[in-house]
């Protein structure tokens, strides 16, 4: 049996609300790592960098393991 070291998660965030902003936009994305830890560790990387978002001014909402055969290949759907 083959033992993959990296995996793809999918991570799920968003600001907290606050009174000027009841409804925080939610943001999503796609990180290869090693395990979920890394991917929430990633994902608030990240954030902090494209949108200024910091880790005591949010929470994570979900994260999932995305199993796929082919992941870095391109889907021929036309």
């Amino acid at each position: 049996m083959v033992s993959f070291r990296f995996h793809q998660y999918q991570v799920v965030e968003c600001a907290l609300p606050t009174k000027s902003d009841e409804h925080p936009k939610i943001y999503r994305m796609k990180l290869w790592t090693t395990n979920e830890v890394r991917a929430k560790s990633k994902l608030w990387y990240f954030l902090r960098k494209l949108k200024k978002v910091k880790k005591s001014n949010g929470q994570v909402l979900a994260i999932n393991e995305i199993f796929e055969k082919n992941p870095t290949k391109k889907s021929e759907k036309r």
